[in-house]
């Protein structure tokens, strides 16, 4: 799912909420700095989920008979083959 600057604006500022109540949390930088980094990250993340959903459905259409996308098949076989992508990509 592709989010957009304002989604992730909200997520970084709700974030940045939820660590300011909670209890023995001190920021060590400015609120806006903060919520810049959580900007920065929330949307590396984003940028890492797209790229493993383009490897995945590059996969599953790479099969010589790929599944109709939707299908009971293909959300199990993108399932499978998103959970091997990713093992891939971060193993240490």
């Amino acid at each position: 799912m592709r989010l957009s600057r304002e989604r992730i604006f909200h997520l970084a500022d709700r974030i940045l909420t939820e660590l300011k109540a909670a209890d023995g949390v001190t920021l060590a930088k400015s609120e806006e700095e903060v919520r810049v980094e959580l900007m920065r990250a929330l949307t590396d993340e984003a940028k890492l989920e797209e790229t493993i959903d383009q490897e995945v459905r590059k996969i599953l259409r790479s099969y010589a008979r790929p599944p109709a996308e939707g299908s009971a098949e293909w959300e199990i076989l993108y399932e499978k083959t998103r959970g091997e992508v990713s093992r891939r990509r971060f193993r240490f």
